[in-house]
């Protein structure tokens, strides 16, 4: 049986079509990434591309030392997934003199109508409500994959009694009375702050 050179063509993309879908995708667990928080309030004053860093269980970010007031701080690097939801981001201190005892991971207390700190733990002592799955890259800021389409962006940041420092929250359609007063919106990447030189 003769085919017309178009057939032909149409019937060889096919066969690589399905060549190609039968190709299994190996996911690379990435290591030592560093988070950044930008945003700013309505005075302009916020974490400008401070790192996410542990402080007592906590996640803060913000370009100033690390507040006296934490028993343990450390900056943080993160091991992730970017190709998967289901897998935890865990941390590790960037930071000789500290360690964890047991493995840390990020979670977020995605309830409908709460306001909550981001926070680092094992899965055995979370809190109630929280989870360590589901984050992922939406473009390049991280997001919350609350299923395969809504994924939510919903990063706040509060400032603290620490000049620069601010407190990392996530707000699940939280409403105004809950949230903390003078928070706002920011986005977590994986992009560094630029440093201009002069």
């Amino acid at each position: 049986m003769l085919f017309k050179s178009t057939s032909a063509a149409a019937l060889l993309a096919l066969c690589s079509l399905s060549s190609a879908a039968s190709l299994h995708h190996k996911r690379t667990t990435e290591s030592g990434i560093f988070l950044y928080v930008y945003g700013t309030d309505s005075s302009g004053e916020g974490p400008n591309g401070g790192p996410v860093f542990y402080a007592n269980g906590l996640a803060y970010a913000g370009t100033a030392a690390a507040p006296s007031w934490a028993a343990v701080k450390t900056n943080v690097t993160f091991t992730l997934d970017s190709d998967s939801t289901t897998t935890a981001w865990t941390i590790s201190p960037n930071n000789s003199t500290v360690s964890f005892n047991s493995t840390e991971s990020m979670y977020i207390v995605p309830t409908t109508g709460s306001f909550t700190q981001v926070g680092f733990s094992s899965n055995s002592t979370l809190p109630t409500g929280a989870v360590t799955t589901g984050f992922t890259f939406f473009g390049t800021s991280v997001a919350y994959a609350a299923s395969d389409s809504d994924y939510e962006m919903m990063f706040w940041a509060t400032a603290t009694n620490t000049t620069g420092i601010y407190a990392l929250y996530w707000n699940a359609a939280a409403s105004n009375d809950d949230i903390v007063n003078g928070s706002f919106p920011v986005t977590l990447k994986t992009t560094p702050p630029v440093v201009l030189t002069v």
